[in-house]
């Protein structure tokens, strides 16, 4: 089917067409995806549009748009070195093509854009559903991570304003905990500075990636902070949901960071968190969760969801898959990320970039 079809790059005539397209993913309406889409690919910090792909059928057939492939920018840092890693995202093919080689046609013209420019690496925080036909195809699972849910009845959880709930005292710190609906860049980027590094690659967290992060036109985030007695940070938690979804609808709510100086604070900022969000269920990642949240959760009743090694049975996990474009590594550090050991998985966002 290769020649009913012709793959190109997008420009800015595309967007309107684009956004229709992914209106089955996105749920914007026309003012919000394309938002959404001059947020993810042009807003980027890190990496433009320039390996997203696009599929029409051939102009005698009236150049219809049939499928797009997102690529956009995200963050890494390992022992001090800082690198930018492409990752697909935002996938859609038509209905009629959906049996055919469009996707993988689409993702290869991808992986050729990328080793033309001598990028070794392409990730993809998708669907499990594909998992299969992409492990054939050269790519590897080096992340299914387990997850814990904790299910709770409609009207759970602070009603109104997120800003506005009350400053709660953790019940093991004593320390102050404070909702917002933006990021204090200053707390977050002052805590993260306090992870240490163990030789694995994690998210690069600081204020630029922060503030580009919240500026998701289409998501509603939650911010905690917890401070000391003298007002400097002490730890933070981040959760996401679909800005499309009321508070009782279908998505969940997902944690999708915390870090703090101390297991106490650490878990104080999980118990609230669990309390007060908006939601019926909560997730959290529970690859690299410290034990004080894990504690936590178990004492809240969640169910912890580990992967089972079957696609079908894992696909509400969230899942790394990684694909060497075939360009040599220039830097030794990026050798190996086809490893699982080799990942911290703690910053991931998971939802929170979609």
């Amino acid at each position: 089917m290769r020649a009913e079809f012709t793959l190109t790059g997008c420009t800015p005539a595309d967007h309107a067409e684009i956004c229709a397209l992914e209106e089955n993913l996105w749920a914007g309406g026309p003012e919000g995806n394309q938002a959404y889409l001059e947020w993810k690919y042009h807003a980027n910090p890190h990496l433009d549009d320039r390996y997203t792909v696009i599929a029409r059928t051939p102009p005698a057939e009236g150049g219809e748009l049939i499928g797009v492939v997102g690529v956009f920018g995200s963050p890494w840092e390992r022992d001090g070195q800082r690198f930018t890693l492409p990752c697909l995202t935002d996938t859609i093919v038509t209905a009629e093509y959906r049996n055919s080689p469009l996707f993988h046609e689409m993702v290869d013209e991808v992986l050729s854009r990328l080793r033309r420019d001598g990028v070794p690496w392409l990730l993809d925080f998708g669907d499990q559903g594909t998992v299969p036909a992409m492990l054939i195809r050269g790519w590897r699972q080096v992340g299914v991570w387990g997850q814990s849910v904790v299910t709770r009845p409609p009207g759970t959880g602070h009603r109104g304003p997120w800003d506005e709930l009350p400053v709660t005292r953790g019940p093991r710190s004593g320390l102050p905990v404070t909702a917002a609906c933006r990021p204090d860049l200053w707390a977050m980027t002052e805590v993260v500075r306090e992870v240490p590094a163990d030789g694995r690659v994690r998210v690069a967290r600081d204020s630029t990636y922060f503030g580009w992060r919240a500026s998701n036109p289409l998501a509603k985030y939650y911010y905690l902070v917890a401070r000391s007695q003298e007002g400097g940070a002490e730890g933070y938690l981040v959760a996401h949901r679909s800005g499309v979804d009321s508070d009782e609808g279908p998505t969940p709510t997902t944690v999708v960071e915390c870090e703090a100086r101390t297991e106490e604070v650490y878990a104080d900022l999980v118990q609230i968190a669990h309390e007060s969000l908006p939601g019926t269920r909560v997730l959290m990642w529970t690859r690299d969760l410290a034990e004080a949240g894990a504690k936590v959760l178990a004492d809240l009743g969640a169910e912890f969801v580990e992967p089972t090694g079957r696609p079908t049975r894992d696909r509400p996990l969230p899942s790394l898959l990684i694909r060497g474009t075939g360009a040599e590594p220039v830097a030794a550090g990026l050798s190996d990320l086809d490893r699982l050991d080799v990942w911290d998985f703690r910053g991931v966002s998971g939802r929170g970039w979609r």
